[in-house]
């Protein structure tokens, strides 16, 4: 039977009539910009899914405590140390790092800190010893005398008010901890320390493995200390690189020890100052 030419226009049009016609509609689709963002929208989101962060678990409080003895038994285990480095204090000389070598012993307390240009002019050499704080500065060709305390130090290192241990463990790579009465566990990552009216002295917070602490803030002082780079020495462990930051401190201090020698004989001639002849002594009284 033969079709009429209204038939033929009325029969049904092949299948690949009709798949190119989605294609079209469909590259006109994924060209539009409403198209593209919906599809890295979708992108974006699936990336987000895929990435799966593991909370850190929860530590007890003998937990906590066996974390604060471990950091200070191998704290107290450092008797003497020697030590070469960099380091670097923002806003001063001029923004540049100055090589840095640190000895000390810990009873009696006695630290050497020698400050130098990299190029080897010297610029500062502090002693600690017998309770006494000398400061010798090749810049003002002067050396300052006084009593050991924070606040004398201060004077030198603005803002830097470190005590005794303070100085002790962070020069040493080591996180200081202060005396305390409490233990609390304020979060998954942080372990307090307070006094006995509930006061926080101490926040250690906790990396992910391991009991050297990524950071230690001091509230009352406004004074935070990060340790990275972690290292090994004669089976104590140190970091070796340590920043001082705080709301006090006018210039950060980034410190990296590039050698340390732990509980190795210091010779006894490196705690002592040669002053120039030509060099002005200021007493403490002397000082405004």
């Amino acid at each position: 039977m033969l079709m009429t030419a209204r038939q033929i226009d009325q029969s049904p049009q092949p299948i690949s009539f009709g798949l190119s016609f989605l294609g079209n509609r469909f590259h006109q689709m994924r060209t539009s910009p409403v198209f593209i963002l919906i599809i890295l929208y979708l992108v974006i989101l699936s990336g987000c899914a895929s990435i799966q962060t593991t909370p850190q678990k929860q530590i007890s409080l003998q937990d906590a405590e066996d974390i604060i003895s471990k950091i200070k038994e191998q704290g107290d285990s450092v008797r003497s140390f020697y030590s070469i480095g960099v380091v670097s204090i923002k806003g001063w000389l001029l923004g540049s790092d100055a090589d840095i070598l640190v000895a000390g012993v810990r009873d009696p307390f006695t630290m050497k800190i020698e400050i130098t240009h990299s190029w080897g002019k010297p610029i500062l050499n502090i002693l600690i010893r017998e309770g006494r704080l000398s400061v010798l500065s090749f810049q003002e060709k002067a050396v300052y005398m006084d009593a050991f305390t924070p606040e004398a130090l201060s004077r030198f290192l603005s803002g830097f008010e470190l005590d005794r241990e303070m100085i002790w463990s962070i020069l040493s790579g080591r996180p200081p901890v202060v005396s305390h009465e409490a233990v609390t566990l304020p979060g998954p990552d942080r372990i307090s320390l307070s006094d006995n009216n509930g006061i926080e002295l101490e926040t250690i917070y906790l990396p992910l493995e391991g009991f050297i602490p990524e950071k230690v803030a001091f509230p009352a002082q406004s004074l935070d200390l990060f340790f990275s780079n972690l290292k090994e020495e004669s089976g104590i462990q140190y970091a070796g690189e340590i920043k001082v930051s705080g709301k006090k401190i006018e210039r950060d201090l980034a410190l990296k020890i590039n050698t340390i020698s732990l509980n190795a004989p210091v010779p006894e001639k490196i705690f002592t100052l040669e002053i120039p002849s030509n060099y002005e002594i200021v007493n403490s009284y002397d000082i405004p």
